[in-house]
């Protein structure tokens, strides 16, 4: 990620070269004063525009800088990231460093239980950004040390704190990682044609605009369907497909087993080598978002995984009388990471669960999404 850092910074100091040549009169001879003298002019009058917009506020303020963050981090898989994409092995290369991507913004959000990875962050944000350190809440939330951002019954926060950490990182809780996940499920089931429009969530007209959806299929049969990321916008979806007669599907991110937060830890259980090397592999036919870890599994040995040495393994698991190791708390339906079950269990229900070879109970899931079935029938 550094290096694609590195070169936003190029783009940025490139664009600032040429306006500070134009903007120095120093730089024109006699005879190309009315150059500078033409962009002179203009650039005062586009300050005085742009101030008058607010525009600057839209691309960095603490207002909205969750979305700022993703539309950002988005511009840079979905805006740019195509134009490497040249071959079947790019484009399996290209899900491959997504499901990578959405591991490391899973990794950033241990700063809700970790006071000690949050201050050192925000310590260095506002080092960087001066303007941080003069918002409301930075120094309450940096001297703040128990849980943060989490679901209203499991944060140890005050409301207003919890939407100040949220403001911190791009869309928290998989809202970013979800919208890319769908982004390459469609790729990956060849439903057609996909246009992102998560850059583009206005779309302008003379008189108004209308709300699209996250993205637009262009069907092989040529058809155009909508897809909308997340529940709790069939009003907006209705309303985007009254006016323009496009049929728009609404994808489930609740119910998704490609993010879980561990009840225990309340970190989110990342995707494991396994499934980024199956997933974004087009070769490889998947007909189930499920894994039996002990069945399935070629990274790590089942001697490995049932003793809980995988990292990415999940456990979940209803209670079953005739089963001694199914006999505790965590035995619940949730899925928790099996390390973080090992740790917190007697000693003598931990002997039984790694006797047990308990294939059903150690899992983990490829990213699916319910919600475009009717699309998938159609396809097939």
């Amino acid at each position: 990620m550094r290096s694609i850092f590195e070169s936003m910074k190029n783009t940025i100091k490139h664009l600032e070269v040429v306006h500070d040549i134009f903007c120095d009169e120093r730089n024109f001879r006699d005879e190309e004063k009315s150059d500078y003298n033409i962009y002179k002019q203009d650039e005062e009058k586009l300050r005085e525009d742009l101030n008058r917009l607010a525009l600057d506020a839209q691309l960095y303020s603490q207002k909205g800088r969750q979305m700022i963050l993703a539309d950002f981090l988005e511009y840079i898989f979905l805006g740019r990231g195509y134009y490497s994409i040249r071959s079947r092995e790019d484009r399996e290369n290209f899900i491959k460093a997504i499901l990578h991507f959405v591991n490391l913004l899973m990794c950033y959000e241990a700063m809700t239980v970790s006071y000690n990875l949050r201050k050192k962050f925000l310590e260095k944000l506002g080092d960087k950004i001066r303007e941080v350190k003069e918002e409301e809440h930075y120094d309450e939330l940096k001297d703040f040390t128990k849980k943060v951002g989490l679901k209203k019954e499991e944060t140890d926060a005050p409301y207003y704190l919890d939407r100040y950490f949220d403001s911190l990182l791009p869309k928290t809780a998989g809202g970013l990682w979800h919208e890319l996940l769908v982004y390459i499920f469609l790729l990956r089931n060849n439903f057609g044609y996909i246009i992102p429009l998560i850059l583009s969530q206005r779309l302008m007209s003379l008189e108004g605009s209308i709300v699209p959806p996250d993205f637009l299929i262009i069907s092989y049969e040529k058809r155009i369907y909508g897809v909308e990321v997340g529940t709790k916008k069939e009003i907006q979806s209705g309303s985007f497909s009254l006016q323009t007669a496009i049929p728009t599907a609404t994808i489930d991110t609740i119910n998704s087993r490609a993010s879980d937060r561990c009840p225990i830890c309340k970190r989110w259980i990342p995707l494991c080598d396994f499934v980024i090397k199956n997933y974004s592999s087009l070769d490889k036919e998947i007909i189930k978002d499920e894994i039996r870890c002990l069945e399935e599994c070629n990274v790590y040995s089942k001697e490995e995984i049932a003793a809980g040495e995988c990292p990415y393994t999940k456990y979940s698991r209803n209670k079953a009388q005739r089963l001694k190791c199914t006999q505790h708390q965590y035995a619940n339906g949730l899925h928790y990471h099996y390390n973080c079950v090992l740790k917190n269990i007697s000693k003598d229900i931990r002997k039984k669960i790694i006797k047990a070879n308990d294939a059903v109970a150690l899992k983990t899931h490829y990213p699916y999404y319910s919600g475009l079935e009717e699309l998938m029938r159609k396809k097939g």
